[in-house]
């Protein structure tokens, strides 16, 4: 048998193995299970706020107009009736009104039921001191009015407005969510795999047929494609749902993050893989997998919160840009900038390169690790061990009696 035929057999039994598994189709049913959840949730939430109400009494209705004015410009959908004081603070403790305002110039109390929002605090606030300003430059001959307009500030940009900036948004943040779920998850898979045949004996007799090597890349090779058909299924389920539900209003730029969620999730699988294989390889039982992994794990979710935290407000990041061509981050930090608009193609090529540049060096670091500690059982396998020159082969005759202890 070749080394590709042997290669390409690994991956046919690990691919159909899980593929035919309940836990894949559980997993595909509880991923879409997720996103319709968080979907129908943020619905949900956005269908129960109401815009906040506010009571104002005979005393304070001549503040209306500014109310209104204060809220249009901080754009807030502001609710306002006049109401009697004693009903309007009635109303306020049963919750018909967020909050009353009551008393007179100087001595003004926005009342609520248990706390007043912020947002018609400061719009409250802005009223009235607008017009105890009006008053005082009336006082003094000033007119307001002139005044006000000479003060105004115009604003503009360099760059017009994307009307599309909310689903790039959205793209951004579904994409990163994929890949953060896809590599941790198919990355913990083959870690687990790894240790599950060394555990049991079974590498001892697959390795007596085929190489180290062989072994390794077919089980990275296997997995990633179950990754990768998950990843097209959920892809093409929320790409269908979101356009028949009216979502999606650009379906070239649904496309273009999809393809660069497909790319980087390739990148990022075989420079996770090999480490999870290969940190997987130096362990003998299932209880000590998980302080092993635990690193790659954080290393996953540090450009993952880097991108929900941070992109969403400052697209234009330079730490963000900077991070986006280092490997290990630049798998989840290069599609979210390029789904919002500030990486053009060129820096993703050139990032992408850069990876699998890493990719070819941590692959071949990995198998070395793989080789050398595959066939060790007992104690856990140093790292210098792990990194030494190959032991020998799989025609050992007793290669399960080594042990690192």
């Amino acid at each position: 048998m070749s080394a590709n035929q042997a290669l390409l057999l690994v991956a046919r039994r690990e691919f159909t193995t899980q593929v035919r598994s309940r836990s894949f189709v559980i997993g595909l049913l509880v991923t879409l299970g997720l996103f319709g959840g968080i979907a129908l949730l943020g619905g949900f939430i956005a269908g129960q706020s109401s815009n906040p109400s506010l009571g104002v009494t005979p005393e304070t209705v001549s503040l209306q107009p500014a109310i209104e004015a204060a809220a249009a410009t901080q754009d807030v959908a502001l609710r306002i009736e006049p109401v009697d004081d004693g009903p309007g603070r009635e109303r306020v403790d049963t919750g018909d009104l967020d909050a009353l305002l009551t008393g007179s110039a100087g001595g003004y109390e926005l009342l609520g039921r248990d706390t007043v929002d912020t947002q018609l605090q400061a719009v409250v606030g802005t009223a009235v001191q607008q017009q105890a300003l009006a008053g005082a430059l009336a006082e003094s001959g000033v007119d307001a009015a002139q005044l006000a307009q000479q003060s105004q500030v115009a604003v503009d940009t360099l760059v017009p407005a994307d009307p599309n900036r909310g689903e790039q948004l959205a793209l951004a943040i579904i994409g990163t969510v994929l890949l953060f779920i896809s590599l941790s998850g198919y990355g913990q898979l083959v870690a687990t795999g790894v240790v599950e045949e060394k555990q049991s004996r079974v590498v001892e007799l697959l390795l007596a047929t085929i190489k180290p090597w062989q072994l390794l890349a077919g089980k990275v090779l296997g997995l990633g494609a179950v990754g990768l058909l998950q990843l097209v299924i959920l892809g093409v389920i929320g790409t269908v749902a979101a356009a028949v539900g009216g979502l999606l209003t650009v379906p070239g730029a649904a496309a273009g993050m999809f393809a660069m969620v497909v790319l980087w999730y390739l990148i990022g699988f075989f420079l996770f893989a090999a480490l999870y294989a290969a940190i997987g390889s130096t362990v003998s039982r299932q209880e000590e997998l998980n302080s092993v992994v635990t690193p790659l794990i954080f290393v996953l979710m540090i450009p993952f919160i880097l991108v929900v935290n941070l992109l969403p407000n400052d697209p234009r990041n330079e730490l963000a840009a900077v991070l986006s061509f280092v490997p290990f981050l630049s798998q989840t930090v290069m599609p979210a900038r390029y789904a919002l608009g500030v990486a053009p193609l060129w820096e993703v090529g050139v990032s992408a390169l850069i990876a699998l540049v890493a990719v070819v060096v941590v692959v071949r670091v990995a198998g070395r690790v793989y080789e050398n500690s595959i066939l060790r059982t007992g104690a856990r396998v140093g790292l210098r061990e792990a990194l030494g020159r190959p032991a020998a082969g799989p025609a050992d005759p007793q290669p399960s009696t080594r042990s690192s202890a």
